[in-house]
């Protein structure tokens, strides 16, 4: 099925309590061809308050931001998804066992883990470091996909 209007985007790491939350806010605030939301792999956890204040600084809104399971997109009901990026070895191994597998387009990104045994400070620069990367790679997403579309409206 070809995708129509603004694709929907699920990024998901192991908790969706840092970088797939990252993620869906970097893409609300500057990839508005996207829809995105965000899950959790495996069990979710509590948002990361380094992730928080690494996204307020970045003046970036991190507003209503919060952790869900993915199998949440598979239910019925749920915005139909037109691409899962899977953020992390963890995170790919854990969807590929989710019922919705078969029916996606899926991505892998192998980005730096943000550690959470790291002290908060040491946090908040591995967020500031991954932010313009997680950025760049939402844009080069974006532009795939809108190509994806152009060629299949042609």
């Amino acid at each position: 099925m070809p995708m129509t209007g603004r694709p929907t985007v699920l990024f998901v790491c192991p908790d969706n309590a840092g970088t797939s939350l990252m993620a869906e806010a970097i893409a609300l605030h500057g990839h508005r061809g996207l829809r995105p939301f965000s899950a959790a792999a495996l069990v979710p956890g509590a948002v990361d308050p380094a992730l928080i204040d690494c996204l307020q600084a970045a003046r970036v809104p991190a507003d209503g931001l919060s952790a869900k399971p993915a199998g949440v997109f598979g239910l019925s009901g749920a915005p139909r998804l037109d691409v899962v990026v899977a953020l992390g070895a963890q995170a790919w191994r854990a969807l590929r066992r989710q019922p919705f597998i078969g029916l996606l387009r899926f991505e892998f990104w192998q980005l730096a883990e943000v550690a959470r045994d790291e002290s908060l400070a040491a946090r908040r620069a591995a967020y500031r470091t991954l932010l313009p990367d997680l950025d760049g790679a939402i844009g080069r997403l974006e532009e795939r996909i809108a190509l994806r579309m152009a060629r299949a409206a042609a």
